[in-house]
This record gives structure tokens, C-alpha cells and sequence, in this order.
């Protein structure tokens, strides 16, 4: 019988493992990928295979005092491939370049995370302010760029890095004079020095969007077995190749065992947050640039390295309560109920009246945007939108709800006001936001009510019409009990377009007599189609009973250039969003 060891080699022989180049990278000659079809043909028994992890036990590491110290509430994940990475001529690293920024880091007194901090972080840890995961996607064989450049620039300056391993035999081997191979005893030994901490990048470096679930399933639980034998160490975290996902690969890895995973512009906002709603699908910022640019990074718009670190650990919008020196002081928080995601109604509530007691505005929305509650979408529709559900919420609500329809507004004015229109106490609100790019926001959880739409107590203020202002016996009930509502970022009415910056809808009959509209970007609708859709499937709520704000009270918005159940003629055409049949 074989030994585990030597089981482990076999099938790596078997399987022919090769490597496939970074999306970004295309050093390798004649790469051999298996193809999706091709894999599904690979036996799914060979994950039955199994290698003993009997003294991978992780040890606690322990998280650093917050006595006198800001802690961090952001954070961001760099990520690195080789210091002579070179994408193209406008992106790419030079050796210099790294040393200057690892030199920063140690200067300005940065800590570095390693993968089981950064779990501790995603799960509520304490941290300084100036803490960031150095990363690295190790993709082709560039050992000596690693054992020459990387390992002793991390030793000369204190630091730890994170690095995401091919495990493929094109690429790592036993033997550690094999040309540009790396070799698992190296690799081991600066794992236990501290260095760096071994995680994965998958086996083949395929696309997981164009995966089954078994190929994804048998990718990534290989070379995590294959790693923590050779390691010695749990492997917690996983690099998506080409930063590509579908639906199911999320549930995959959480099955498999891995707590994070990281892609690259996974979402607007570049940085990893403390209580992370995405942990498996976190992003990560390019520190690139190019020699007519540097050392502003090319990668981030022109921002020195130093900017590109303030901005991506910055506290503005989260400030925490700080004393007149700077350092944090005690409050009367919410400490006991921000230990994970809020379940219930009742919960929210309770904590909303602790957060409400907070004189200090800046003290209240600091607890806020630390109140965590379940997204009500399913994973699917999750999947399916073009970037991570955000949580931004508010204490404006009612206590009860029973949606029977669904409820569209326009902003008439940007994200940020909206924001903080409804995390002002006592103000209105809504359960969702969609901004411009398609990023969906919950404010609410959907079971309570929002102030989005009300009769403000009397019938009489509603339309005539209102099919949600009366009960089944006629009776009288707030249409804000009745619904979900939906806030679309939209500008609404325009001017001048010639001097408008954004779309503009040219509606011929002068609707509501404006002639130009503020228009609704694709990617806008195409979220508001998976949510409404998402929010109807959930509620069982008909497709007439979605409408826009002025079937309640006498509002223009959303405004014509929204055409839900109707072709839209003007300028630009467009055909209806919710077709009839839908």
C-alpha cells in the first residue's frame, strides 16, 4: 500500500498538472491547461484520497492591544506576482519600486497581516490603523526572484506576506536545484520563519466561471491537501485565477474548509473591512506603475504609494470615538450586539434603540455602520450582480412589515446624500439603494418597514388609486407596511444637457413638463431586473404590483426615463424592463 506521500505524487503524475499563466502573465512555453470539458473526466474519487492533517491544528495568534491605539475598521490586500512583473509597458514592477514600497510600509510603521490575522480582521479582531496583507500570486516559476528580492526584503524590514501558490509540479518540486522551480522544503522554511504564509491559487489555473462544480470542487480541494502536507499548516485562503467566480464556487470553498478568498476589483471599494460581508470574495489593490509615472502608480490613478495607503486605510465616514488627543475612548456602544450578523427583527430593533440613545453623531454613525444584519438576497442573485451586496444601515424604521408590492424612487441627487439622508435620525429611508454602476446597498432588512412612501396618517394624502393604502376590508393601512423600497441614484430633471455629465433621456412629450431627463445606466437596470426579480420570487409578489413612487402620492419620481412595463420612445428607444409575459 502506498504511503500518503507517495499516493499524493502519484496522482500528481496521473493528472499531468501544468501550469497556466496568470491572466496577466505569459511567461510559459506551451502551457498545457485542461480545458472545463476536459477535466469533468477526471475521476472524482481522487479527492477520496486521504492525506492526514491530524497535527494541522492552527494556533491562535493574538490580536494587539487597542490600549491607545486607532484601530483599524479597512484595510487593504496588495498583491504582488514577481518584482519584475511587467503587464505591459503602461503596468508593471521593478525590483526598486518593490524595496521603496516595503521600505514605506516599515517606515510608517504598517503591521502586516498574515492569513489567519486577516481572518481574525474579517471576523471582528482588533488591529492598528496602519495594518495591510502584502500579497502575492505565485503563478510561474520565478524562484529566484523570490528567494533573492522578496524573502530578504520582508526580513530586512520586518514583514509578512501572504502568498497564493500554483501548486503544480511545473511550478513547485522536491528537488530545490531545479532551475526557477520552487521546492517545498524552501517554501517551508520560510513559512516557519514567518515570512509568509502558504496559501492557494487552485492546481490548474482555469476559470472557475466556466467551471462545474466537481472540476472547481477538485481543483481547489487538491491544492489545499497538497499544500498543508507539504507545509505543515492549515491552508485558509484561496486567489480566484483570472479573479473569476460563479454561483456556486463561494459554497465550494466554504464546503472545502478555506474562511477567505480573494479576486482583484471585486467590488468599488478596493479595501477588506472588519465583519467583511464578502470574505470570499474580497479585493485587492495593484501597487503598478511605469517608468514615466513613477512614483505615482498607474494602477490607481496617479497616487503615490503613499496615497494609495492613506485612502485605503482611511477612517472617514467610520471615525471612531476618539479622545482630544486622538487616542480611542470608551462609549456608550453597542459592544454586545456586533459580534456577528443581527437574525431577526426583533434584534435589529433592540440594538437600533441602543444606537439611537448616542448623542454624539459622530459616535452614532460610527455604531451604525457597525450594525450587521443578514442580506435578504439569494446567494444566486448575489452572484449574479456586478459587484458585492454593500450593508449601509439605518435606524429609520417600523416595526412591521408585509410586502405586497414593490416600490421605485429616484435619489435626485448623488449616493452620498442619500446615505446620509437615511442614517439621519428620524429621517426617511428605503430597504435598498442601486447606485449608478449596479452596486446594490441594503439599508433595511426587508421584514421591517421603511419610510420610503406614507399616507402621514389619513387616506386622504395617498392617490385615489393607491392599491396599497387599503386592506382586504377597506380599511385604512400605511403603505410603507406594505411594501419594499428601492431607491435608484438618479439626478432626475436636467437643464442643460449640453453641460449635464452623464446620460441624458430626451423625453419628446415634455413629460411632467421637463423635456430632459437624467438617465438610467444599463448596468443600473440590469441590477434592478435581478433584485426586483429576487425580492418578487421571495414575497410572491405579482409583477403589477412593482411600480414607481407616483402610484402612491402625486411624485414624479422615478420619472419617465424609467420605463418599467412599457417601450420607451424619445431619446434614446428603449424597450420595456419588466416585458409583459416576465
Amino acid at each position: 500500500m502506498m504511503t500518503n506521500k507517495n499516493t499524493l505524487i502519484f496522482i500528481l503524475t496521473i493528472l499531468t498538472l501544468f501550469l497556466s499563466s496568470c491572466s496577466s502573465i505569459s511567461n510559459l512555453d506551451e502551457t498545457i491547461v485542461p480545458t472545463a470539458s476536459s477535466t469533468k473526466s477526471i475521476s472524482s474519487t481522487l479527492l477520496l484520497t486521504q492525506v492526514s492533517t491530524a497535527s494541522l491544528t492552527p494556533t491562535k495568534l493574538p490580536s494587539p492591544t487597542a490600549t491607545q491605539m486607532i484601530l483599524a475598521e479597512r484595510i487593504p490586500i496588495l498583491e504582488y506576482h514577481n518584482p519584475s512583473f511587467v503587464l505591459s509597458d503602461e503596468v508593471m514592477m521593478t525590483p526598486e519600486w518593490f524595496e521603496d514600497q516595503m521600505k514605506y510600509l516599515h517606515d510608517h510603521g504598517y503591521m502586516t497581516l498574515d492569513a489567519e490575522q486577516l481572518v481574525d480582521f474579517l471576523n471582528g479582531g482588533s488591529y492598528p490603523q496602519k495594518s495591510v496583507v502584502i500579497s502575492f500570486d505565485i503563478g510561474v516559476d520565478r524562484r529566484s526572484e523570490y528567494a533573492e528580492i522578496v524573502i530578504p526584503t520582508l526580513r530586512k524590514y520586518g514583514l509578512n506576506a501572504v502568498v497564493f501558490l500554483l501548486a503544480n509540479t511545473n511550478l513547485v518540486g522536491d528537488d530545490c536545484n531545479k532551475g526557477e522551480l520552487f521546492c517545498w522544503s524552501e517554501l517551508k522554511s520560510w513559512s516557519d520563519e514567518g515570512l509568509i504564509s502558504v496559501e492557494s491559487h487552485g492546481i490548474w489555473h482555469m476559470d472557475y466561471a466556466e467551471l462545474d462544480a466537481e472540476t472547481q470542487k477538485l481543483d481547489a480541494s487538491l491544492s489545499k491537501q497538497v499544500i498543508e502536507t507539504n507545509i505543515g499548516k492549515p491552508v485558509l485562503g484561496f486567489a480566484y485565477p483570472y479573479d473569476s467566480i460563479n454561483s456556486q464556487t463561494i459554497t465550494i470553498l466554504k464546503s472545502i474548509g478555506y474562511q477567505f478568498a480573494v479576486g482583484g476589483f471585486t467590488r468599488n471599494d478596493r479595501s477588506a473591512y472588519r465583519w467583511d460581508k464578502d470574505p470570499y470574495y474580497l479585493p485587492r489593490v495593484y501597487p503598478y506603475s511605469n517608468p514615466n509615472m513613477y512614483p505615482g502608480l498607474s494602477s490607481n490613478s496617479g497616487m503615490t504609494f503613499d496615497e494609495l495607503m492613506t485612502s485605503q486605510t482611511s477612517l472617514i465616514g467610520l471615525e471612531p470615538p476618539s479622545s482630544g488627543d486622538g487616542t480611542p475612548t470608551p462609549t456608550n456602544s453597542i459592544e454586545s450586539t456586533n459580534k456577528g450578523p443581527i437574525g431577526t427583527a426583533s434584534e435589529y430593533i433592540t440594538a437600533c434603540n441602543q444606537i439611537d440613545k448616542i448623542t454624539n453623531q459622530v459616535d452614532r454613525i460610527y455604531q451604525l455602520n457597525h450594525l450587521s444584519f443578514e442580506i435578504d438576497l439569494s446567494l444566486d442573485t448575489q452572484a449574479s450582480l456586478p459587484a458585492p451586496v454593500k450593508l449601509v444601515p439605518s435606524c429609520n424604521y417600523r416595526s412591521e412589515n408585509t410586502p405586497r408590492a414593490i416600490i421605485l424612487h429616484s435619489t435626485r441627487g448623488p449616493l452620498t446624500g442619500a446615505i446620509t439622508t437615511f442614517q439621519k435620525k428620524g429621517n426617511t429611508s428605503a430597504h435598498y439603494i442601486i447606485d449608478r454602476d449596479g452596486t446594490v446597498i441594503q439599508v433595511l432588512p426587508e421584514s421591517l418597514g421603511a419610510y420610503h412612501v406614507s399616507c402621514y396618517g389619513s387616506r386622504a394624502n395617498c392617490v385615489a388609486s393607491c392599491p396599497i393604502c387599503d386592506d382586504a376590508n377597506g380599511n385604512f393601512v400605511e403603505p410603507a407596511t406594505q411594501s419594499i423600497g428601492i431607491e435608484l441614484v438618479n439626478g432626475g430633471t436636467v437643464n442643460d444637457p449640453d453641460t449635464f455629465d452623464g446620460p441624458v433621456y430626451e423625453d419628446y412629450g415634455m413629460a411632467f413638463g421637463y423635456r430632459y431627463w437624467d438617465d438610467y445606466p444599463e448596468a443600473q437596470i440590469q441590477s434592478l431586473i435581478l433584485l426586483v426579480n429576487d425580492i418578487r420570487n421571495r414575497w410572491n409578489i405579482p409583477l403589477d404590483m412593482v411600480m414607481g413612487h407616483y402610484r402612491i402620492n402625486t411624485n414624479t419620481d422615478p420619472g419617465p426615463a424609467l420605463n418599467l412595463f412599457w417601450d420607451r420612445y424619445g431619446d434614446p428607444f428603449r424597450s420595456a424592463i419588466f416585458p409583459p409575459g416576465d
